[in-house]
């Protein structure tokens, strides 16, 4: 290369073959290197000293988003069967690491007509004892639909054969419930399931969990109850049991909450457990909740130290959700606590799912809850307080992931 060239030529030893190699015109002169001015020089980079700053990208923005979501229901460890387009699938929330990604959704095979057009409701419930499991009941076309899978990783899952009052036709959203406050916990796998009738009313049976490691066969599900007929068609349900002194010790109190006509009304009364004659709950006449407006969706009860203290959530026909309270010293009377208004662009919510946690004895109780809105699911939480969901943030659940801020 000459001194002021800008490309040179190599010949391989004993070849005719050039190789044309462009190279940026320079000069050597002792140490220093210049560019001749003719060439255009791109400057350096100024690399700021100490410790630099970072940005946090979204970490879902790049999945596949959930689909749209129609019913849903979810367990007290965030584990969510909803119904899509497609028909039903499974999420659920990672619990063991800090930042509590939502699972890719899953779908349940074979379930395509269960969509979200079709189905009018869905209640979940794990099993704590014998071999753990999820139970999935579905309401589609005035037929119950009954699912279930073991707790471990990779389980598949299985459709009941033959559901729970298959011969009856019904309606709305169902629910279902542990009967965990009898004898201490130790028919704690004994559960009750609701359903409203399509002719008008609820169904009510029982059973036990037929996967407890002392019995070698299933044991059937319970005489059929019938009630609440005059309210006629009802919506949706709710149902919780709780612990009451009775005259012979603790005894079972189921607790119902009942959506008709856009109003709230309370049906309950105690459960007995027969081992020989059948298991029999004894309802009461129903009674209204009084309310402003119209409610609409499904109630969900949480109960507080076995049921002494009852919160009631329900989405309001207006928007937003209205909280009630029922306190040991007024078991007669519902009391409006909150009335949480969402944004007015936000769809009215059409279903919810709500839990809480006690996080020691020191820490108040904390509500986490997930509500479907316009198709898509928002997570939400509030402490225990007088003033409860001031402040909180609806979070949308929009792909697998953290929960969106």
């Amino acid at each position: 290369m000459d001194s002021n060239g800008s490309s040179r030529t190599l010949r391989s030893r004993g070849s005719t073959t050039s190789i044309f190699i462009p190279t940026p015109s320079t000069s050597i002169r002792g140490d220093t290197v210049s560019h001749s001015s003719s060439q255009p020089t791109s400057p350096l980079l100024t690399i700021p000293s100490g410790r630099l700053s970072v940005t946090t990208l979204s970490a879902n923005s790049w999945r596949t988003a959930y689909p749209r979501i129609g019913q849903f229901a979810m367990t007290e460890s965030e584990e969510v069967v909803a119904a899509g387009p497609s028909g039903l699938f499974f999420l659920k929330r990672v619990q063991d690491h800090d930042s509590k990604p939502w699972s890719e959704g899953r779908p349940l095979p074979n379930t395509p007509m269960l969509n979200d057009s079709s189905v009018s409701g869905l209640a979940v419930i794990s099993t704590r004892r014998g071999t753990p499991r999820l139970y999935v009941y579905c309401v589609s076309g005035n037929k119950l639909y009954s699912f279930y899978r073991s707790q471990e990783n990779d389980s598949s899952w299985v459709k009941d054969p033959d559901p729970p009052l298959s011969s009856y036709l019904v309606s709305g959203t169902p629910a279902v419930a542990l009967n965990d406050e009898y004898d201490n916990g130790s028919m704690s796998n004994q559960w009750s399931l609701v359903i409203p009738c399509q002719s008008g009313g609820l169904l009510h049976t029982s059973t036990y969990n037929p996967e407890l490691s002392y019995l070698d066969r299933g044991i059937p599900w319970e005489r059929v109850d019938y009630f609440a007929e005059s309210l006629g068609v009802i919506s949706s349900v709710s149902i919780i049991a709780v612990r009451v002194w009775g005259k012979s010790g603790f005894l079972i109190h189921i607790v119902m909450v009942c959506v008709a006509s856009g109003r709230l009304h309370i049906v309950e009364g105690g459960f007995s457990i027969g081992y020989n004659s059948g298991s029999r709950w004894v309802a009461r006449t129903p009674t209204r909740i009084h309310h402003p407006g119209e409610v609409t969706g499904n109630p969900i009860l949480v109960k507080k130290d076995r049921g002494l203290q009852l919160d009631l959530l329900v989405p309001s026909a207006e928007g937003g959700i209205f909280h009630f309270v029922r306190t040991p010293t007024s078991l007669d009377e519902w009391h409006m606590i909150a009335r949480i208004t969402f944004p007015p662009s936000l769809p009215v919510a059409s279903c919810l799912a709500i839990h809480s946690r006690d996080h020691g004895s020191n820490q108040p109780r904390k509500f986490y809850a997930l509500i479907q809105s316009g198709g898509r699911l928002y997570h939400i939480e509030t402490f225990e307080s007088a003033y409860p969901w001031s402040g909180s943030y609806l979070k949308p659940i929009v792909a697998p992931g953290p929960s969106s801020d």
